[in-house]
């Protein structure tokens, strides 16, 4: 996986801090712990931290592992928001109740595996502007922030927490921000959470729409690599490590596998992460938009694969029902 945060610097004066590194381990985040590793590993050697401490946060809102306590404290979550743990629910009320008893006393920020511009599907979409704080190290709560597009913060009573992506130019935003003297500000995007989790406005879930539906709703949202992406996705089957195989022969991002994870057109196998199986009749659509010729790459690809594999059959353990009835 192509990790962008290997080249973040930590600025060269100011308070040394502990971070908290928060992993959200919800059922859309398995693709991403490459991501953790190497995020660990740049920030405990380029951060301004003196150490870094990895903690799980489950979907049912709780949090797995050592906590990170104590003055020049910092907390990063990474997370897409796409779990159950940032909708309305039990899960909900935990994990919001806790992001804002840290963000009354440290600086909290979530880095966003997705890129911005996908932002606005996930339960925290942020808005851009200027983020100000009064002194090194504040908590979040002590922040005040001016957006861009100047409508008025969302509630009185909402806490500030910065959303970045997992690139090194934001990291050392961010860092900016936490380490910088009195009245610092940077350019950055702000979520604003509530005292209370509020519903989501009501949307039809993907189990109502057809398969037609679906992948015309994608299309009209996904960029143009995730679409081609997805039809040479529903030749295999469609398990994380297949999928990941798919997506490198085809040279996209794995932020395109994300869009076509997180699309509806997936539902993931209950009991077993990274498993997912496509909703009746969206592969066989998915299959038309793949011409043959890279069709029949994709099948060599998987079924090379699939050789390597102890008893497959025939050797295409890894091509789909689907993508086998189109070969013929």
């Amino acid at each position: 996986m192509n990790v962008r945060t290997t080249s973040a610097k930590a600025p060269t004066s100011g308070p040394v801090y502990r971070l908290q590194l928060v992993f959200d381990a919800g059922p859309t985040m398995t693709m991403w712990r490459p991501l953790l590793r190497s995020l660990r590993q740049s920030l405990a050697q380029d951060g301004p931290f003196q150490s870094v401490t990895v903690s799980v946060l489950k979907a049912d809102g709780t949090l797995r592992g050592r906590l990170v306590e104590g003055d020049r404290t910092v907390t990063l979550v990474l997370s897409d928001c796409s779990g159950p743990q940032w909708y309305p629910g039990p899960a909900a009320k935990r994990w919001y109740g806790t992001l804002r008893s840290w963000a009354r006393v440290r600086p909290v920020a979530v880095v966003q595996p997705l890129p911005e511009h996908m932002w606005q599907r996930t339960a925290l979409p942020g808005a851009p502007g200027r983020i100000w704080t009064p002194a090194a190290g504040a908590a979040n709560t002590a922040l005040s922030f001016t957006p861009y597009d100047g409508l008025p913060e969302s509630g009185a009573n909402s806490v500030l927490i910065p959303v970045l992506e997992s690139s090194a130019v934001w990291l050392e935003n961010w860092f900016a921000l936490i380490s910088g003297a009195e009245g610092a500000e940077i350019s950055g995007v702000v979520a604003h959470v509530p005292p209370a989790v509020l519903p989501v406005e009501a949307s039809v879930a993907p189990v109502e729409l057809t398969a037609e539906e679906l992948v015309l709703r994608f299309r009209s949202t996904a960029s143009p690599e995730a679409f081609g992406l997805a039809g040479h996705l529903a030749v295999g089957v469609p398990h994380l490590p297949v999928m990941q195989l798919v997506q490198k022969s085809l040279g996209t991002a794995p932020s395109h596998l994300a869009e076509v994870i997180l699309s509806g057109m997936l539902r993931a196998v209950p009991g077993s992460p990274g498993i997912y199986a496509f909703r009746e009749g969206v592969a066989a659509l998915l299959l038309r938009t793949v011409p043959r010729t890279s069709f029949s790459r994709t099948v060599a690809l998987l079924t090379r694969a699939g050789a390597d594999l102890a008893g497959a059959p025939k050797g295409r353990a890894f091509v789909s029902e689907e993508g086998l009835r189109r070969l013929g």
